[in-house]
């Protein structure tokens, strides 16, 4: 390029021309232009890489690059986003964001809303380091943990509403203990999301008050169809709760994060819900138990202050007032009938009383309550509460107490 001295005269010219040409802009004119396209096509995409150069900056802010064999991808992680899992250089990861542009740099970056490992080997490794800083902060102490209610009134539930777990629970609960109320917080238990659901409704229950005891859970399925249970946001969820959890994911033999964390773990949500309430039956059996082991007590304490009456009747010291034991020996009798008496009262009447509870249950039963006249409409598989949910053609399942039948809304 050769360089030549510009005329006083040209500078004028170009003074006069440039302010009204109209294809000029300013850089940072073009950088927001740019910025508008980039952030309006990009706004939601989901890109696989490796992470290189994680920075955890001061403000909480974490940055990286993310890259493959022919790109990279600068990365920003705003510290108010909850990514779960312990992340670090050298892992492969699934990234889910939008790109925007930073102005200062004139350079287009990817905010990063949720990372994920990718890869059971990835996975693996991120499950063990979060496990090992949660088993440092005391997370997992058998001190910490609390003991579940024997009575549960009302019994949370944090999983997916349309799942098997949730009928499971809601099946066992009802066989076992009818009369116990149950709040279901639906979160979803698989995906992008899913653990900042399940946390937050575990948060939900907690702000509610008058919850007894959470279920937590989900089925079965694969390491990463469960790694919702995995990610910290739930541990912290479950440790901060103010409501013994248990955990219910639907594995055997492996244990979620969740798992250590929660205060019982059961290996279904079917166990969970019998881990959860007492049947009806233990605690009739509990009840008999208790009125004759107080029954056996009874008669011991009498036997014994009986056979000690008799000891002290035969002493020589008492020889002389024979008559005021034998008048003693008469009461004790008396006594023994009166509490024998009041103890077979006391039996028929708590009979009475399991006999109208069993009637009351029985009342309540769901099958009863349609044996009545009333039917369960559903449509599209959910239960529907109000006429204002139906619209005309649409098809419904009625079920009655002997048999399910479809409809289609004509009026």
């Amino acid at each position: 390029m050769k360089l030549r001295k510009i005329t006083r005269e040209e500078s004028l010219q170009d003074q006069e021309v440039l302010p009204t040409n109209p294809g000029s802009l300013t850089v940072s004119e073009l950088t927001n232009s740019i910025r508008n396209i980039l952030e309006s096509d990009f706004s939601e995409v989901v890109v696989t890489g490796e992470i290189s150069g994680w920075t955890v900056a001061g403000s909480g802010h974490r940055y990286f690059t993310l890259k493959d064999e022919k790109a990279a991808l600068s990365c920003v992680c705003w510290r108010t986003r909850q990514i779960g899992s312990v992340i670090g250089d050298g892992m492969k990861v699934i990234v889910v964001g939008g790109i925007t542009v930073y102005p200062p740099r004139g350079a287009y970056q990817l905010d990063c809303r949720q990372i994920m490992p990718l890869g059971q080997g990835e996975l693996q490794l991120a499950f063990e380091r979060l496990k090992s800083r949660l088993l440092s902060e005391g997370l997992f102490d058998p001190e910490r943990k609390r003991p579940l209610p024997n009575f549960p009134k009302r019994i949370g539930v944090v999983t997916s509403p349309t799942g098997a777990a949730i009928r499971d629970i809601l099946t066992t609960l009802s066989r076992r203990m009818p009369t116990v109320s149950v709040v279901v917080a639906p979160a979803k238990v698989q995906g992008v999301g899913s653990a900042q659901e399940i946390a937050r409704g575990i948060e939900q229950l907690n702000e509610l008050g008058d919850i007894d005891l959470i279920i937590a859970g989900r089925g079965g399925g694969s390491i990463e169809d469960l790694w919702a249970f995995n990610e910290e946001i739930v541990a912290r969820a479950i440790a901060g709760s103010n409501v013994p959890v248990i955990s219910a994911v639907g594995h055997e033999i492996d244990f979620t994060i969740a798992d250590f964390v929660a205060d019982v773990r059961a290996a279904t949500p079917t166990a969970a819900a019998e881990i959860a309430v007492r049947s009806r039956e233990e605690l009739v059996g509990h009840l008999i138990d208790t009125t004759l082991r107080i029954q056996r007590e009874l008669r011991r304490k009498l036997d014994g202050l009986s056979d000690r009456l008799e000891y002290l009747s035969r002493s020589r010291g008492l020889a002389k007032p024979h008559d005021l034991l034998r008048e003693y020996q008469q009461q004790v009798d008396e006594l023994t009938r009166r509490s024998r008496h009041a103890t077979s009262q006391k039996l028929q009447r708590t009979s009475d009383h399991l006999h109208r509870l069993e009637s009351s249950l029985r009342a309540l039963a769901p099958h009863a309550v349609l044996r009545r006249g009333y039917a369960i409409v559903q449509k599209d598989g959910k239960p529907v509460s109000s006429y204002s949910e139906l619209e005309l053609h649409d098809h419904v399942n009625i079920t009655m107490w002997d048999g399910e039948h479809k409809a289609k809304i004509v009026e």
